[in-house]
C-alpha cells in the first residue's frame, strides 16, 4: 500500500529570471523519516521552481498520481505486512485501505431524459425525477446481478452506498494492479478515478464514515500534516463536532451477497470490521 506515514512541507529559494527572490513550498513524503519527508519535500520544491524558470507549466498535482496524503490512525494485520490501514481523507472521513481484499466503487449515472418533452418534465416535476432514479438504480442494480450470474467463482458482498454501489469480493485474495482486476473493474463499470486510485496506491479503498457535507459538519479547517500547535487545536474541536454529527448517519447498507466466500481470516476480518464500521444494520441514513 502506496500510503507513507512521513509528511512535511519542503521550502526552496533562488533567484527568478528577473533576479528577484522566489520562494516554493511543496509537501514531501517517506516511509522512514520526517526528515526524509522534507528532504523529499525541498527536492519537489526545487523541481517546480526550475519548472517555472525554464518556461514551463508547473505539472498540476494530480490525486491519483501521488501517495496518499492522509493521517494513518490504525494499521490491522502484523507490522510490514498490514492487510488493512485506517486513514482519515482530505475531507475528514475515515477511510479502509485494504491491500489484499478487493472492494469496487461504482456510481449510479445520472438519469438521462428520453427525448425533449421527457426532459422538460424532468426538470420541472419531483416525483418524475424520483422515479427516473430508482430505474437508473435498479438498472445498476441488475446489471451487477447478470454479471454475477455470468461468473459464478466470483463472490462479493453488495452494498448500497447513497450515490452508487459498493461491492466486496470475498471469493479470494487480489491484486490492486492486476490485469485481473483492472479486467473486473471494466466489466463491472466501475467509477474511472476509483480504478486509477487503486492502480497508482496499490490499495482498494472504502469510506467508513460520513462525508462532512451530507451530516451537517463543516469540513476540517485545516489539511494533514498538521505542522503548528494551533492547527492540532483547530482539528480536535472540528473532529469533536464531526464525530457528533456523523454518528446519526451511515455510510452503506447491505443489500444482497454471491457465490461462496473463501475460508480466508483476512478476508473474514475485513467484512467483519467494515460491516461494523459501517453500521449496516443501523436505522440510519446514508450520507
Amino acid at each position: 500500500m502506496r500510503i507513507p506515514p512521513h509528511w512535511a512541507r519542503g521550502f526552496y529559494t533562488d533567484t527568478d529570471k528577473s533576479g528577484q527572490p522566489a520562494e516554493f513550498v511543496a509537501f514531501g513524503w517517506s516511509f522512514e523519516s520526517i526528515q526524509d519527508a522534507r528532504k523529499n519535500g525541498v527536492e519537489r520544491a526545487k523541481r517546480v521552481f526550475e519548472m517555472v524558470r525554464s518556461g514551463k507549466r508547473p505539472e498540476k498535482y494530480e490525486y491519483h498520481d501521488r501517495p496518499i496524503r492522509e493521517e494513518i490512525l490504525e494499521r490491522i494485520g502484523e507490522e510490514g505486512a498490514e492487510s488493512a490501514i485506517i486513514t482519515r481523507n482530505r475531507y475528514g472521513a475515515l477511510v479502509l485501505n485494504c491491500s489484499r481484499v478487493m472492494f469496487v466503487d461504482i456510481d449510479f449515472p445520472a438519469p438521462k431524459a428520453k427525448g425533449f418533452w421527457d426532459g422538460v418534465l424532468l426538470l420541472f416535476s419531483g416525483e418524475r425525477r424520483r422515479a427516473r432514479r430508482e430505474e437508473v438504480i435498479e438498472d445498476r442494480i441488475r446489471k451487477v446481478q447478470d454479471w454475477a450470474a455470468q461468473n459464478p467463482a466470483r463472490a462479493f458482498r453488495m452494498y448500497r452506498t447513497l450515490e452508487g454501489l459498493r461491492l466486496l469480493f470475498t471469493d479470494k485474495l487480489y491484486e490492486p494492479a492486476a490485469e485481473e482486476t483492472a479486467r473486473i473493474f471494466t466489466e463491472l463499470g466501475a467509477d474511472p478515478l476509483y480504478m486509477k486510485l487503486t492502480e497508482k496506491q496499490e490499495c482498494f479503498r472504502a469510506r467508513l464514515t460520513a462525508k462532512p457535507w451530507r451530516c451537517q459538519s463543516p469540513r476540517p479547517p485545516v489539511t494533514f500534516p498538521r505542522e503548528k500547535e494551533d492547527d492540532e487545536r483547530l482539528h480536535r474541536d472540528w473532529l469533536q463536532a464531526y464525530n457528533q454529527h456523523s454518528q446519526n448517519y451511515k455510510v452503506c447498507d447491505w443489500l444482497e451477497a454471491f457465490g461462496t466466500t473463501a475460508e480466508n481470516p483476512e478476508i473474514t476480518a475485513i467484512v467483519n470490521f467494515h460491516d461494523q464500521a459501517v453500521q449496516t444494520t443501523a436505522t440510519k441514513p446514508l450520507a
